[in-house]
């Protein structure tokens, strides 16, 4: 990663997101996707038991749990949600914080074996990526100081689209950075700094793409824009489905936040979970 330091920072201009390949990771990738499809599937257990409203939340470890069918309305959705069931693997799920927070894993423990697996990989990945951005910003720049337990694991089903072409509606991610895996299928596009849209080739591919969330572009004064992306599907069959994932990486929430520039650094009186909670605002997972 650090060899490629300078390769990373012409994507990041040119692009506005990043990608390296990581040999071996789709199949860890793609078997942790088909172990929640399964879980969606199951009816005893089943994943209803564990939507996000009931599971014991943590301010340090995000909205971890299962959010149901239709329960997220984007921002620019119109009131119409997406098509979608997802779960929130958290670090602080990983480690059963609070005591109970990890039950969803207990009841399906294939996925919850490979979501750990996939999450330790990401993470690590992700950790690299900050180091190199970093280095891209002004001397005095903070340690992003990246949080496991803040970090969350998405992992999506897409289903029963009734037609929908737009899966997932353009939008920038709230973290710090993010690190998207790869999914079973096409379809995820991303905007260029010149405003045309691009749909890279990942889909069972051992490629990562690396985000850049608003967090980064609020701590780096706009040196740093955020990566827009949707998700579109051209398909007509009825049963298509599509699986995807995503890491999501936090400093801890209840870190100060800072920014940057040139002229130097300010910490600022709010909390990064304050962040959060202000951007959160007006999706129908809030």
């Amino acid at each position: 990663m650090h060899s490629a330091a300078k390769e990373i920072e012409t994507q990041l201009t040119d692009w506005g997101f990043m990608s390296v390949e990581v040999p071996g990771i789709g199949a860890k990738v793609e078997a942790m996707m088909h172990s929640f499809e399964a879980a969606c599937a199951s009816t005893d257990p089943s994943l209803a038991d564990y939507e996000y409203t009931s599971v014991p939340q943590l301010s340090n470890g995000g909205t971890h749990g299962f959010f149901p069918y239709l329960s997220e309305i984007p921002r620019l959705a119109k009131g119409v949600p997406d098509p979608k069931e997802f779960i929130h693997v958290s670090g602080a799920l990983l480690a059963d914080k609070p005591a109970g927070a990890g039950a969803v894993l207990a009841a399906f423990p294939e996925f919850g074996e490979r979501a750990a697996e996939v999450f330790d990989t990401a993470f690590s990945l992700i950790s690299l990526f900050g180091e190199v951005i970093r280095g891209m910003m002004p001397e005095g720049t903070p340690d992003f100081d990246l949080s496991r337990d803040a970090t969350n694991l998405r992992v999506i089903h897409y289903r029963d689209l009734d037609g929908r072409e737009v899966l997932a509606h353009e939008h920038s991610g709230i973290q710090l950075l993010g690190l998207q895996l790869p999914p079973s299928d096409q379809g995820l596009q991303y905007i260029l700094h010149d405003g045309t849209w691009v749909e890279p080739v990942i889909a069972k591919s051992d490629l990562v793409l690396c985000n850049i969330g608003r967090m980064l572009s609020s701590a780096s004064c706009g040196r740093f824009r955020p990566s827009t992306h949707r998700v579109h599907c051209t398909y007509s069959d009825t049963d298509y489905e599509r699986l995807s994932s995503v890491l999501f990486a936090y400093p801890p929430h209840q870190a100060r936040q800072w920014q940057i520039s040139d002229e130097g650094l300010t910490v600022l009186d709010e909390t990064w979970g304050d962040f959060i909670a202000n951007r959160f605002r007006g999706l129908g997972s809030e």
